[in-house]
Parts: C-alpha cells; structure tokens; sequence
C-alpha cells in the first residue's frame, strides 16, 4: 500500500468512528424519557426523578413562548437545595403527536430522588403559534391557559452540535477516504 492510501484508508476509519459517535447520540436522543407533564398552574408539583443526569422544561402547545416576569423554580423538599435552572439557547421547538413545544429551561440533576416544582406569576407567560419574531409582533397571544408543562430527560447543546457535525464529517470522510485509498485515485494523476 503506498503512503496515500494508508492516509485515506485512516481517514475512513476516523470517519467510521464519527458516525459511530453521532448515531450513538441521536438514538440517546430518541429516547430521551418524559419524566412528568401537568397543567401550567401555580400549584407546586413532587416530581420522582429516578437517576441523575440532565433534563429539560418544556412548554407545550406553542412555538414560541415570552415567559415575562412568571418564575419557576425546582428544589429539594427536605434540603430545600435549590437547583439552578438555566434558559436554553437556543429555544428548541419540537413536536410529538403533532402538537409543538418549546425546550425553554436545562438542568442537571445530580442525586435522585423527590424534587419540587414551584411556578409563580404565570399570567405574565404568552404563547404565540408562529416562530417569526415579526409575525408576533403583530398577532395576539394564544391563550396560555391550554399550556402544558413537561419535563423529560435532554441533550446538552455540545452533544447536538457534535453528533450533528460527526455525521456530516463521518459520511463525507468516510466516502472520501474508502473511495481514493481503494481506487487509488491520487497515484494515478
């Protein structure tokens, strides 16, 4: 084998491991288990979470979402530990049996166990049916009254970006690679 395609022939195995990492992380994705969904309300709610990890808030039945001066807050009972939430950027909006939702909050979770869901203020939240920004501008708010809050496991931005730039390197390095170190393709010009 000369130089060339010993390079090639590496390079597709880079890539095969590329696209064994970004498969890996989109079937971690698909399941990605819900762990609570109820009503938004200002009733505070006891969620069971079963192992640590990371997890998202969602709001569901809208595409876009100002949340203006509403809070929400998770923490420990017994404790009373405080789990910070962070805004999610960007807001991903997603749909599950055709009804929208917008991943509006991450956090991590780092012992299981019973934690406490607290909303307030939450006549201040609007929801809009649209993404465009210009278009909200105009429209008026659905009505938040039909939200729904749900909580379910999550990807962390880093892994999103990395499994989606693995498959786009994995499939074009490993074509690339395989194609010019079998068929010797650079010896020949």
């Amino acid at each position: 084998m000369s130089n060339t395609q010993l390079l090639f022939s590496g390079i597709g195995l880079i890539s095969i491991l590329l696209l064994y990492y970004s498969i890996k992380v989109f079937i971690k994705a698909f399941r990605c288990k819900q762990i609570a969904e109820f009503a938004l309300d200002t009733q505070t709610h006891d969620i069971l979470f079963n192992t640590a990890g990371f997890y998202k808030i969602s709001f569901i039945g809208c595409k876009h979402i100002k949340i203006g001066s509403a809070t929400i807050s998770l923490f420990h009972p017994q404790t009373n530990e405080s789990i910070p939430l962070k805004v999610s950027f960007p807001n991903i909006v997603t749909r599950s049996n055709g009804v929208y939702g917008v991943e509006y909050w991450s956090f991590k979770i780092n012992r299981p166990g019973t934690y406490t869901l607290k909303m307030e203020h939450i006549t201040d939240v609007k929801s809009y049916q649209s993404q465009l920004l210009i278009k909200n501008l105009f429209s008026k708010p659905t009505d938040s009254q039909f939200l729904k809050i749900r909580i379910k496991e999550g990807l962390t931005i880093l892994e999103r970006i990395s499994s989606i730039l693995g498959l786009v390197l994995g499939v074009n390095g490993l074509a690339w690679g395989i194609m010019i170190g079998i068929f010797n393709l650079f010896d020949k010009v």
